[in-house]
């Protein structure tokens, strides 16, 4: 899905169900914090994860949450990416245990998104080619 296709998609919600947009989001980074962030993980992020997350911050969205830069946020990236799994990067959870992720590979995430199933510890693809559809599907419910 690309950029123009996700905003006119949140606005239509938005003017649909105006409550889903209540909820304080989670601060906007920089391009100058994004690029320091990277740098310090070693780690290049999707690139429309990192276009979401320079236009509308991440946290609470619609249905949906997504971890976000914004460290003094319950939804800080962080919080949520235990050291231990090295080749994946949590960018939201469904509010039962389970993760939606990025798959890592030589430090770069890949946009698709896979589930990560915290009952057997199992990663499922996921019909979800980005961070955008992710957000379309489960946070607007579209």
């Amino acid at each position: 899905m690309d950029f123009e296709m996700f905003k006119e998609a949140v606005q239509k919600a938005k003017t649909k169900t105006p409550v889903l947009f209540e909820l304080k989001h989670d601060s906007i980074p920089t391009m100058k914090e994004m690029i320091a962030f990277q740098k310090q993980h070693q780690i290049i992020l999707p690139q429309k994860y990192a276009q979401f997350l320079l236009n509308f911050g991440g946290g609470y969205f619609g249905y949906a949450n997504i971890y976000s830069f914004d460290k003094n946020s319950n939804f800080f990236i962080f919080n949520h990416n235990p050291a231990i799994v090295k080749d994946l990067l949590f960018m939201a959870d469904n509010g039962c245990g389970d993760y939606y992720a990025f798959h890592v590979e030589g430090g770069i995430c890949k946009e698709e998104i896979v589930f990560c199933d915290h009952e057997d510890n199992t990663v499922h693809h996921t019909d979800f080619s980005d961070v955008l559809e992710y957000l379309v599907k489960i946070g607007l419910h579209q």
